[in-house]
């Protein structure tokens, strides 16, 4: 018995020690599997995001061409419209091709359209969506019946570029009995710059004139700007209702010469002029030896520069009572425009001329000095010596011939009287006297309502004065409209003064509110 429980023990240690070193190599092996499985897992989570999709990235450039009419004819607007799938106008560039001379190139305008676009077959939604495109129009005038090719249109955006397809367009005449003009200007580009001091010429032409009509001319009359000196020739006719003017300018300084847009009415048609930037090129001169440098304070308000508008010269002959007094006058004169103050020495001459014994002897200098400001339309000034009208020295001149024949005719104790003039001659030439003071005052009242009659009434008190460049408004307020613009230098009559502003009125009958600060009273 004994035997057979030592044998029944040992089969049991044995199968513990089967059991211990089977979980020994059992228990590893689980743990590695499972660390295999998530290992598994893991990648294979992996693998599902390998195959996801990658984002397409922005859609490419997409350009579209659209024309309006459909059936274009000469003289009538044309455009060209060039659509582009971006949002940003400002970011937007579009460089077109040449364009033949058969094309009259009016404007290039940039705007943003809603473009109505279909659902994609790969979206998940089917509905349309609404797009913001940038839309550039270039709005032309034919001025022949031809056929036209077009290159295509080049367009980049930030990081994008791409070019639309060609075009071909026929132009034809339009067949109407009786012709419509419309009347345009335009000027001829590319617009040159110019050099301080340089003579050049533009063109300016006027298209679809009616020729049984007078071209009209002048049109810079007044608008000269005070950088430059501007001529302008007369409308010269080239065919098929087309005039041509010639503009010459001459810079005086600064950057940039500026003739601003503006409007006019000649015969039954309503003009425009547009807008003409001209650029000014700085002189290129050689250095010299002990050049001095020009301060900032040589440059004048009005941006010209004070070096550049030479001073007239003084080879007026005056009489020798007088000499001084002219040469006193033109040596202050001088000075102040040499510093740059052109419309303070204008005012200075005037005064003079108005007021000093040598004022006529001014009147060459004056004029000189304003076409040298390229200035229109101007009056002398009416010559009163000493400050005191010609009226008021007629008024003294009768007073003291009068008050001599008093003292030699009326008064008894003068023996001389006694024997020169007969006794009955006293009561005789009493109405002589009266007669010359009322012929007198008739001629003082005459001459003051001959003068108002001529100058017109503005509100009192009126005043001469001489402008800065201003603009002259419709109403006493910087939001009303621009009747007109005046140069550097204008004489004018100002009155009727509301706040800040005053009401100008110049020789050639422009007139309008202007600020207080551009007039110079003399």
């Amino acid at each position: 018995m004994e035997e057979q429980g030592m044998v029944w023990r040992k089969r049991s240690f044995r199968t513990g020690l089967l059991i211990i070193f089977s979980l020994l190599f059992t228990l590893p092996v689980i743990f590695c599997n499972t660390g295999l499985w998530a290992d598994e897992g893991e990648s294979g989570s992996t693998e599902q995001a390998e195959n996801i999709p990658e984002d397409p990235g922005p859609p490419p450039l997409e350009i579209q061409i659209e024309t309006s009419s459909a059936n274009p004819v000469i003289s009538s607007p044309w455009s060209i419209f060039v659509l582009i799938n971006h949002p940003s106008p400002s970011e937007v560039n579009v460089i077109p091709p040449r364009f033949p001379p058969s094309l009259v190139l009016e404007r290039v305008r940039t705007d943003t359209r809603i473009i109505r676009r279909e659902a994609d077959r790969d979206s998940e939604s089917s509905e349309p969506r609404n797009e913001r495109w940038t839309r550039v129009e270039f709005l032309f005038t034919p001025i022949r019946a031809v056929t036209v090719t077009l290159d295509s249109f080049e367009v980049t955006v930030p990081g994008k570029q791409a070019k639309s397809s060609g075009m071909s367009v026929r132009f034809r005449e339009q067949v109407q009995t009786v012709r419509r003009y419309e009347p345009r200007f335009r000027w001829q580009s590319p617009v040159p710059s110019v050099s301080s001091g340089e003579k050049k010429e533009f063109t300016l032409d006027l298209s679809n004139w009616d020729p049984q009509k007078s071209a009209p001319s002048g049109l810079f009359q007044g608008r000269v700007p005070v950088n430059a000196i501007l001529e302008e020739s007369l409308p010269t006719e080239t065919g098929n209702g087309m005039y041509r003017y010639i503009i010459s300018i001459i810079a005086l300084g600064g950057e940039t010469i500026t003739l601003p847009p503006f409007s006019f009415h000649s015969d039954i048609y309503n003009l425009s002029i547009p807008e003409i930037k001209i650029p000014i090129s700085p002189v290129k001169t050689d250095p010299v030896e002990n050049d001095e440098d020009i301060s900032p304070d040589d440059i004048s308000e009005t941006g010209l520069n004070n070096h550049s508008i030479v001073f007239p010269g003084t080879d007026e002959k005056v009489f020798s009572l007088i000499r001084g007094e002219y040469d006193r006058v033109i040596s202050h004169i001088r000075d102040i425009w040499n510093e740059g103050h052109y419309a303070q020495a204008l005012a200075e001459i005037r005064k003079n001329e108005r007021d000093s014994l040598a004022g006529p002897s001014l009147i060459t200098v004056r004029k000189e000095m304003e076409y040298a400001l390229g200035l229109g339309f101007t009056r002398d000034e009416a010559w009163r010596p000493l400050k005191v009208p010609l009226v008021s020295w007629v008024i003294l001149g009768i007073l003291i011939i009068s008050f001599i024949v008093f003292l030699f005719v009326l008064r008894p104790s003068f023996k001389l009287r006694k024997r020169l003039l007969p006794s009955g001659f006293k009561r005789g030439f009493f109405p002589i006297v009266v007669l010359i003071l009322l012929i007198g005052l008739a001629f003082i009242f005459l001459e003051e309502g001959i003068t108002n009659f001529s100058i017109g009434r503005l509100s009192a008190p009126k005043n001469t004065a001489v402008l800065l460049s201003t603009s002259a408004f419709r109403v006493p307020e910087y939001k009303g409209a621009v009747n007109t613009r005046f140069s550097e230098g204008q004489p004018v009559i100002v009155g009727d003064y509301h706040g800040e502003w005053c009401y100008a009125e110049s020789p050639d009958g422009r007139a309008g509110w202007i600020p207080l600060q551009a007039v110079i009273i003399y």
